[in-house]
């Protein structure tokens, strides 16, 4: 049975789940995007619990779960993630691409592999100005001009980046876009929505499909001469302000088992 339920402007296709839907997000309760999603499907029947992403967990704690969601990439939530699996829990994004995107290096090739454009890498400082970034996502942000395990040539360009998202809803793959202020000049601050680009839009779906993802995010840079250059991709994305809430909810319950 499916009713449709319309909040914040938002218009959810509501499934209803099964008694045993337990959902398990690895996130903080409080986070605005998986808050709203996790009342809708406990609306629609399921069970949603949220796990604190800094605390290390047991496989004891996730043992009743049907469905595993990541939204943060720490170093000790990857034995949780190999502990549902091998569980026979469901993960909302695969393992294997969470671990191999961990790595920025990896993240860069598969955009490129995609079809996008990327900054050149090399292993000693550029003479003019750079991006300086660590292997790891978790250690930390890209910085201007400092010190890093790699480096990229700075894009010339506005200190904004295009942030873009894809989430497949179990029938088709939804995109959004947005633009931010850069964090390599201050806290990053939403500016608007932007007009969604057919040519990475396009792309983006096709790295759905290639890595076999439920979710992603990509950012990207725009030089002076209006190209678009990937800089970043997260399977751990927040969502804020992308409108995708209903994706990610009909995304969520199409992975539960026997949906």
């Amino acid at each position: 049975m499916t009713k449709f339920l319309s909040y914040l402007g938002y218009t959810y296709r509501m499934r209803e789940t099964t008694g045993t839907g337990r959902i398990g997000i690895l996130c903080a309760d409080d986070q605005p995007v998986f808050a709203a999603v996790a009342e809708h499907l406990r609306d629609a029947g399921a069970t949603v619990q949220f796990f604190d992403p800094q605390s290390e967990l047991s496989a004891t704690h996730i043992t009743d779960l049907s469905l595993l969601i990541n939204k943060q990439v720490f170093p000790h939530v990857l034995p949780t993630l190999r502990d549902a699996r091998q569980q026979g829990i469901t993960l909302w994004n695969n393992l294997p691409a969470t671990i191999a995107f961990s790595s920025r290096l990896i993240g860069l090739r598969a955009l490129e592999e995609a079809g996008f454009l990327v900054p050149s890498v090399s292993f000693e400082k550029p003479a003019g100005e750079y991006v300086a970034k660590d292997n790891s996502i978790w250690d930390g942000d890209p910085e201007l001009n400092g010190e890093g395990d790699f480096y990229q040539d700075l894009i010339p360009t506005r200190p904004i980046d295009y942030k873009y998202y894809a989430v497949d809803d179990g029938t088709q793959i939804r995109t959004a876009g947005k633009c931010v202020t850069s964090k390599l000049y201050g806290p990053k601050r939403f500016l608007r929505r932007t007009r969604e680009r057919p040519r990475l839009t396009s792309r983006l779906r096709d790295l759905v499909n290639q890595a076999d993802l439920r979710g992603v995010g990509v950012d990207f840079v725009k030089d002076e001469d209006n190209q678009f250059w990937a800089v970043d991709i997260n399977l751990a994305a927040g969502y804020r302000h992308s409108e995708l809430e209903p994706a990610l909810y009909e995304s969520i319950t199409a992975s539960l088992p026997n949906q």
